[in-house]
């Protein structure tokens, strides 16, 4: 289960302040004395070091053992009681920020090995055009963090598309003869139950050239492949969508965009930024990009009746 949490960080004032200083104060001392505890639990010849203190006087060394552990369990019980409440991350209060300018949800949720990694933890859901959105965060097997942005949506005209800043990176990554090359690779080792679609025949259209959508300046500074070039072009060529898009462009060059079919029949508009995004810029832009996306796709009849749930 999900929980909810505040999304505004409450201003603490000094009356506040007082007993939370004064708890973390007893909660160090107490670790203190646990831990002098534990040590003459192991070793009693310690006890030789506190002026007037006699061994004998605790029933022996195995006696003195026992009391010794005894109140070390008691000290970390009390200590685990008292505990000060942990601070809000830094995550936390900005996507907390976001959830409640977006009219939002910040939620923290299980974490489970998804497509993309390590999947979960703080997850903020809104509603945009009756459709659900989401942002959240993934790690992948190398440790590095992403964020993402996310909607499931079913489309009436569906299509897809993958979209990146284009440099020399991205158009090797992007390239023709990688693609065909894995495709084929792809089509050779799937064993795919008869009947059931080929994953590789949905990607076939990353072995396409990109396409030109005539903006100059969009073609210049976008590599776009689809399988529906005039949907794609129809998108692409909204104001808002290639305004929210060079927006996000100008703060950050490393994110990729797509909408691509998923087993559910829905189609999935996704789009992901390396590294957990704490600047309220950035996440400002990306929700525009994707706000602006969901609405170009209604506004052209693109989406099919019916409400759709988040990714």
């Amino acid at each position: 289960m999900a929980n909810t949490i505040t999304t505004q960080p409450e201003p603490v004032g000094s009356g506040e302040a007082r007993p939370s200083i004064l708890r973390r104060a007893l909660h160090a001392i107490l670790g203190l004395l646990a831990l002098g505890a534990i040590s003459l639990a192991i070793w009693p010849s310690l006890l030789e070091y506190v002026p007037g203190a006699d061994i004998d006087s605790f029933g022996g060394t195995q006696q003195f053992r026992i009391i010794a552990a005894v109140a070390f369990a008691t000290l970390m019980l009390v200590r685990f009681l008292i505990r000060p409440p942990r601070e809000a991350s830094r995550r936390s209060i900005v996507w907390g920020q976001f959830a409640s300018q977006v009219g939002g949800t910040l939620t923290s949720e299980r974490r489970k090995l998804g497509p993309m990694g390590w999947e979960g933890g703080a997850t903020v859901r809104w509603t945009v055009h009756g459709i659900e959105a989401n942002l959240c965060s993934s790690t992948d097997t190398s440790g590095n963090g992403h964020t993402q942005y996310a909607a499931d949506v079913r489309m009436s005209r569906g299509f897809q598309f993958q979209i990146v800043h284009e440099s020399l990176i991205t158009r090797a990554l992007f390239s023709q003869q990688l693609w065909e090359f894995a495709l084929s690779n792809m089509k050779s080792r799937a064993k795919v139950p008869p009947g059931a679609p080929n994953p590789a025949e949905g990607m076939a259209f990353l072995a396409e050239k990109e396409i030109l959508i005539g903006d100059a300046r969009f073609d210049d500074a976008f590599l776009l492949k689809s399988d529906g070039p005039d949907l794609a072009r129809q998108s692409f060529g909204d104001a808002g969508v290639a305004y929210a898009l060079h927006e996000l462009n100008g703060i950050n060059k490393s994110w990729h965009m797509s909408l691509m079919n998923t087993a559910s029949g829905a189609h999935r508009l996704s789009l992901a930024i390396p590294g957990i995004v704490l600047d309220p810029q950035t996440l400002e832009a990306g929700r525009r990009l994707i706000e602006a996306s969901i609405r170009c796709c209604a506004d052209r009849g693109m989406l099919a009746s019916g409400r759709t749930q988040a990714a």
